[in-house]
């Protein structure tokens, strides 16, 4: 083989190399690139809860009145719900604790009615945050 064609192999296999390579870096791009869709707001079914009627209508209108005062972004909502959740669920089973969970409920019940700033819970949140 000569020595051209020898370099016309080497320079071949590097041009391929290379377009290998670039082709994986295209397909690959992508799987960085996911656009994260915001997970759907599911107000909870009216239940008995904690057997605590202050905390389970809290727990109730939870979502659908924290979204009405933009207490937070939409998309950390539902994570905040699930907290509070099941925060009060441990704490009504603790027997130290239970007797003062309706206080505490309707405390925060009466927190929240007083961010909302007179609107309802089902109003349309007119703030921006």
């Amino acid at each position: 083989m000569t020595l051209l064609k020898q370099r016309s192999a080497v320079a071949f296999c590097r041009l391929l190399d290379i377009g290998v390579l670039v082709a994986l870096g295209v397909l690959l791009s992508g799987c960085g690139q996911g656009v994260r869709k915001p997970q759907p707001i599911v107000p909870p079914q009216k239940i008995t809860l904690t057997g605590i009627p202050a905390c389970d209508s809290y727990l109730n209108s939870y979502l659908t009145c924290h979204r009405a005062a933009g207490t937070y972004p939409v998309d950390s909502l539902q994570t905040h719900y699930q907290t509070m959740h099941d925060t009060l669920l441990q704490e009504a089973s603790d027997p130290g604790v239970r007797p003062y969970l309706a206080n505490r409920c309707m405390g925060l019940a009466q927190q929240l009615q007083e961010s909302l700033q007179g609107r309802s819970c089902t109003a349309p949140n007119t703030t921006s945050r």
